[in-house]
């Protein structure tokens, strides 16, 4: 009998990280809404933009969006900074690469980054202000399907890193300089005895 205890509970160890493993997957959560770019103007975001109406019109001109494109596709920040997805250009264009003015898109960040991206949404705009280092991405969905009905969409990424404490960057100099000339380091005691003659010194 305790051989068999042991050898489940053997058993267990050796599968509860898999278990973990296949539990866990990335959910995305809808956050708010964003229309493409029109023209030079910068992309629209914010809470409830369309209505039902807005999509049937769309439907009726028989607008279908192959390609969505950001621009900038890559933001970084240091923590405490704030980036708000009106600053973005959005360009959603049909499969004759003819530009959709103000193409209806969904907002979507990851449920586990919620918190940490500090997350505002307001009537007319999507703001991050994240206050951990990290990579945290932002996806835009078509809510046109293309010709083929799939959906549609982009993605960016906020970059964020800690802020540089001052004398980090006095430190990275002197270790860089002390590696490009190392016989202006400080001596290095690599015995009892050139230790012993480093104190006398």
């Amino acid at each position: 009998m305790r051989i068999n205890l042991t050898s489940t509970i053997l058993l267990l160890i050796a599968l509860f990280p898999r278990a973990q493993a296949a539990d866990f997957q990335i959910v995305w959560v809808v956050v708010g809404d964003a229309a493409s770019s029109a023209g030079d103007q910068p992309a629209q975001a914010g809470r409830h933009l369309f209505m039902a109406s807005d999509l049937a019109d769309f439907a009726l001109k028989r607008v279908a969006i192959s390609r969505v494109e950001t621009d900038p596709a890559v933001i970084a920040l240091n923590v405490g900074e704030r980036f708000c997805l009106t600053s973005l250009k959005i360009i959603a264009s049909q499969q004759d690469r003819s530009i959709v003015k103000r193409a209806p898109l969904s907002v979507s960040v990851r449920q586990d980054q919620r918190d940490a991206m500090g997350l505002e949404r307001r009537k007319n705009d999507i703001c991050v202000h994240p206050d951990t280092a990290g990579e945290y991405p932002i996806r835009f969905t078509s809510l046109l399907p293309a010709n083929d009905g799939s959906t549609r969409g982009a993605q960016i990424f906020v970059r964020v890193q800690a802020p540089v404490m001052p004398g980090d960057s006095e430190r990275a100099n002197d270790a860089g300089s002390a590696a490009r000339n190392p016989e202006k380091a400080e001596p290095v005691a690599r015995t009892v005895a050139d230790r012993k003659k480093v104190r006398i010194q």
